[in-house]
């Protein structure tokens, strides 16, 4: 080998340590400046872009229902999961037509019966509605920022009943045959209702 010329074999293996490194690095990057991991959508698409998520607050209740009883007792039975509630804190910022867009989404949803994800890094909440929401603008937090609070409840759905195979005629489910054509009662019929008045 010629003097002052590098042998390349041994250096092959840290340039390739080297580009597994940035190239890790460049992801970890590129994760930071992805889509957000919080907010409400559908689907995996948000319905909604605030600029920042502020805070929010989950809560899930349980209720066990009590009877009473002789000599002023009481027993408690079952164990009703009653729906959630998530109120979510987000601000908007940007120009006026940003945060009236913004408002008028948020305004939109909150009438619609449509439900919604409540998608956060660590567990997606479905089945969500929009019960209440409001903003405040105050001199403190800037005259140009909204501060917008979302409430959102768990909306449950029932499966339709099916009765398609009973035991008794009484017990199926009524069919539509067609319209029905009113007819004057026999002359036995009446005379069976004479008798019971």
């Amino acid at each position: 080998m010629a003097s002052g010329i590098p042998t390349l074999l041994g250096q092959v293996a840290s340039v390739t340590n080297a580009v597994s490194l940035v190239a890790s690095d460049v992801e970890t990057v590129l994760n930071l400046f992805a889509s957000p991991k919080w907010g409400i959508g559908q689907d995996g698409v948000y319905s909604i872009v605030p600029d920042s998520i502020v805070s929010v607050e989950y809560k899930r209740d349980w209720s066990v229902p009590n009877y009473p009883q002789e000599n002023g007792a009481f027993q408690s039975y079952n164990k009703v999961n009653l729906p959630y509630d998530v109120h979510i804190r987000m601000t908007k910022g940007g120009t006026v037509s940003d945060r009236q867009a913004f408002l008028t989404t948020l305004d939109v949803m909150a009438a619609s019966l449509e439900l919604y994800d409540v998608v956060m890094p660590e567990v997606t909440y479905s089945n969500a509605n929009i019960v209440h929401y409001d903003y405040r603008r105050t001199s403190t937090n800037g005259v140009g920022l909204l501060t917008v609070d979302v409430w959102l409840e768990e909306i449950r759905i029932a499966p339709d009943a099916a009765f398609t195979n009973t035991s008794a005629a009484s017990g199926a489910d009524s069919q539509q045959t067609g319209m029905v054509q009113p007819q004057s009662a026999t002359t036995a019929q009446s005379a069976s209702v004479s008798a019971v008045q």
